[in-house]
C-alpha cells in the first residue's frame, strides 16, 4: 500500500460539535488516522470522544505529553480508548518542551530522548501484564515501578496498542527506531532533514534494537497551504514557519539551508515584541523549503515526493496565526484532495 492511501490529520475545531464533525469527515473520505493535540484541550479525552462518535477511522493522541503523566495511568487510558473504539486506538507521546513540562506542570524533563524511552518501555510493559496478575516490575533512571496484587479485569479489544512518538533531531528518531512502533514527523521538515537525520536516526535505533524496517511505521508530515493565490498560500505557511523559527530548539532545522539568520531575525522580532516582522523574517524560499504551498498541482507534488520516503503520511494545514474559519477551510481542502474516498 502507497504512503498516499494511508493519510492522517489533525483533529481541529473550536467546538466539541466542530471536532465530530471534522472527523466524521475524514472518516468518510477515507482518512486513516486522527490525531488529537494536546495544548488548549487535552488529547485523551478527545481521543475518547472521537472513538465514541466514530466507527472506521483510527484516533491517536497526537501527542500527549508523556512526563506528565504516570505510566500506569498512561496505560490504563490507552487500553481504554483501545476498548472503546474497538482496536481503533494508538497512543502518541511525546516529550514536550522542557519550559513547559517544568514550569506548567511541574513535571521532571531529564534528558528527553532517554526519558521518553523508559515511559515508552514501561507503559507498554503494564499494558502486557495488564490482564495476567502478576507482578509488574520497571527499573530504570526515570521510573522504578513495582506493580503488584493488581489484575485489570476488563478484555482487551487486541494483543497490544501501538504507540507512536514524534521527533524532530537524530536522538529522538534513534529511540523511536529503539522502542516505538512509529514515528509522526515535525510539521516543518525540509526534504533532506527527513533524509539525513530522520530516516537515517530511526534506521540507526533499528538496526540497534534488532528490528525489522517493516516492524516500523514512518509518518512525516507536510504543512499543506493549498490555495490557487500562491501569495496567500505563502502567507499563510510563512506563519506557522515563523513560530517555530522563534524557538530556539528549532534553529538545526533552518541552519542546515542557511536559514539561520532569518530565523535569529524571527526570534528578534518576538522577543522585542515586533509581531509583525517575526513572519516578515521568513523568506518565501523558505516556504519552499519547508511546507506545500500553493495550488493543489504544486502541493501534490511535494506531498507525493515526502510520501517517497513514507510509510503514510500526515497532512496538516498552517495552524498558527490563522482564523479557526480559515483553518477548518484548509483542513477541509487538504481532506478532500488527499482522502483515498474523497
Amino acid at each position: 500500500m502507497s504512503a498516499l492511501d494511508r493519510i492522517s490529520v489533525a483533529a481541529i475545531g473550536v467546538s466539541v460539535a466542530d471536532l465530530e464533525s471534522e472527523t466524521k469527515l475524514a472518516e468518510q473520505a477515507g482518512i486513516e488516522c486522527v490525531w488529537a493535540p494536546e495544548l488548549f484541550r487535552s488529547s485523551v479525552t478527545q481521543a475518547a470522544f472521537l472513538a465514541a462518535r466514530t466507527e472506521r477511522v483510527d484516533i491517536a493522541t497526537g501527542i500527549a505529553w508523556a512526563f506528565t503523566r504516570s505510566p500506569f495511568i498512561l496505560a490504563v487510558t490507552a487500553l481504554d480508548v483501545d476498548e472503546m473504539s474497538g482496536g481503533r486506538f494508538r497512543l502518541g507521546l511525546g516529550a514536550g518542551v522542557k519550559r513547559l513540562n517544568e514550569t506548567w506542570h511541574n513535571a521532571d524533563y531529564g534528558k528527553p530522548a532517554p526519558h521518553l524511552r523508559e515511559a515508552i518501555e514501561a507503559t507498554r510493559l503494564i499494558m502486557q501484564g495488564a490482564g495476567k496478575g502478576e507482578p509488574i516490575r520497571y527499573e530504570g533512571s526515570y521510573y522504578d515501578l513495582d506493580i503488584k496484587g493488581w489484575i485489570r479485569p476488563h478484555p482487551a479489544a487486541r494483543e497490544s496498542v501501538p504507540i507512536y512518538t514524534a521527533a524532530v533531531q537524530a536522538g529522538m528518531a534513534r529511540m523511536a527506531g529503539d522502542v516505538a512502533d512509529g514515528l509522526v514527523g515535525h510539521p516543518i521538515q525540509s526534504l533532506r532533514w527527513i533524509e539525513e537525520v530522520v530516516i537515517d536516526g530511526f534506521e540507526t535505533g533499528l538496526r540497534r534494537s534488532g528490528r525489522e524496517r517493516t516492524d516500523f511505521d514512518y509518518l512525516p508530515t507536510v504543512c499543506c497551504a493549498i490555495d490557487d493565490d500562491q501569495a496567500r498560500a505563502n502567507d499563510l505557511a510563512r506563519r506557522t514557519i515563523a513560530f517555530y523559527a522563534t524557538v530556539r530548539t528549532y534553529m538545526p532545522l533552518f541552519e542546515m539551508h542557511g536559514f539561520g539568520d532569518n530565523a535569529a531575525a524571527a526570534g528578534d522580532a518576538f522577543r522585542k515584541g515586533d509581531l509583525a516582522g517575526v513572519p516578515a523574517a521568513i523568506s518565501d524560499e523558505m516556504v519552499e523549503t519547508y511546507c506545500a504551498a500553493g495550488p493543489l498541482d504544486k502541493v501534490r507534488e511535494r506531498v507525493e515526493a515526502t510520501a517517497e520516503r513514507a510509510d503514510g503520511l500526515f497532512l496538516t494545514p498552517p495552524t498558527y496565526f490563522i482564523g479557526a474559519e480559515e483553518l477548518s477551510e484548509y483542513q477541509r481542502r487538504i481532506i478532500e484532495a488527499f482522502g483515498p474516498g474523497a
